[in-house]
């Protein structure tokens, strides 16, 4: 049976005799958070023991999972048995555990994007005595509501601009982005100062905004293979695509506004003093070199293009991290004509 995230406490509380649950999906940090809420917050700590089982083991011994789930405690009267790494070729197994029905279980199976093929996935959503919560990627809705919870829950006022600052740049994994309001939270504890941007900005964008500048200059460079490495490591730290095609468009349109102030007559020096916020000493060179090598025209045909793609990134958060790539990417490969080694 399919549930809803809204249901799951309701549901965990109310049934405490046999639960199996399929809890799965791509947002890894979202799925962690389930299976946190179920272990820590919904259930007392005291009456369950709490068993991990990683599903290799049924490969050599069968029965080894039935014998888990069924093995009476002599310390609690009850238990969660959270599995990894259980597939289809164990089905069986699974099915056999599920009508026996074993009293006072709560069986978890914790698994990464499963297609609709699966047999897993779909016994769990078909069963009745089963349940199955996905765990998609945040949207900006998400994002947004999580970043509401996180204002209630820690009673930090964050203004306008520090809201679409955290939309913006906070990962489409749950987990991830938890972690980076959890720091907010420890900074400003006990903490008179009103929150600010460029505070905010100091203190969750440090190494990613550094990483970010990287793939910019890297880009505009035409080092694919070197902007290909950054992004990936960006990607896989749960760095949204969106932040990524933002910051190679703000970079862009920083160097638009230079070559039309130097298209007025004044030098480069003077044509980035109305850029806020000013240029880094140590990046000053290379954005030199991307004002001069880099034709307005094409600034200009790569900000339209990005600008699409971070459209197509909002309408279908499954392709963005592809998307992000191959947009960046193709302005890489651009880059390499200006500047022929």
């Amino acid at each position: 049976m399919i549930i809803k995230d809204f249901q799951l406490e309701k549901i965990i509380r109310e049934n405490k005799n046999f639960i199996s649950i399929l809890i799965y999906g791509p947002n890894d940090g979202l799925v962690r958070e389930y299976i946190e809420k179920i272990t820590l917050n919904y259930l007392s700590k005291d009456e369950y023991e709490e068993i991990r089982f990683n599903g290799k083991e049924l490969d050599n011994d069968p029965q080894s999972l039935n014998d888990i789930i069924q093995t009476v405690s002599m310390f609690y009267t009850s238990k969660i048995v959270i599995t990894d790494n259980i597939n289809d070729k164990h089905i069986k197994i699974i099915e056999n555990i599920v009508m026996s029905e074993p009293q006072q279980v709560i069986l978890i199976l914790k698994d990464g994007n499963l297609n609709k093929s699966s047999k897993i996935r779909k016994f769990f959503e078909t069963e009745k005595k089963c349940l199955s919560l996905a765990c998609y990627e945040d949207d900006g809705r998400s994002i947004m509501r999580n970043i509401d919870e996180f204002i209630k829950s820690s009673d930090i006022k964050l203004n306008k601009d520090i809201k679409n600052y955290l939309l913006q740049t906070l990962s489409n994994d749950r987990m991830v982005s938890k972690n980076e309001l959890e720091k907010i939270a420890i900074f400003y504890k006990d903490s008179k100062n009103k929150t600010e941007l460029e505070n905010i900005k100091n203190l969750l964008n440090d190494s990613s905004s550094q990483n970010m500048n990287k793939m910019n200059e890297s880009v505009m460079f035409g080092n694919t293979s070197k902007s290909a490495k950054i992004m990936n490591k960006l990607l896989s730290e749960g760095a949204n695509p969106i932040s990524l095609i933002r910051s190679l468009t703000n970079y862009l349109l920083r160097i638009q506004k230079t070559k039309i102030e130097m298209k007025k007559g004044n030098n480069f020096d003077l044509s980035i003093k109305s850029l806020k916020p000013p240029v880094f000493w140590k990046d000053k060179e290379n954005f030199q070199r991307h004002c001069l090598n880099w034709p307005l025209k094409s600034i200009e045909k790569n900000l339209f293009e990005l600008m699409e793609v971070e459209i197509l990134c909002k309408l279908n958060s499954k392709l963005a991290n592809l998307k992000c790539e191959r947009s960046i990417l193709l302005i890489a490969s651009k880059g390499k004509q200006y500047f022929r080694n």
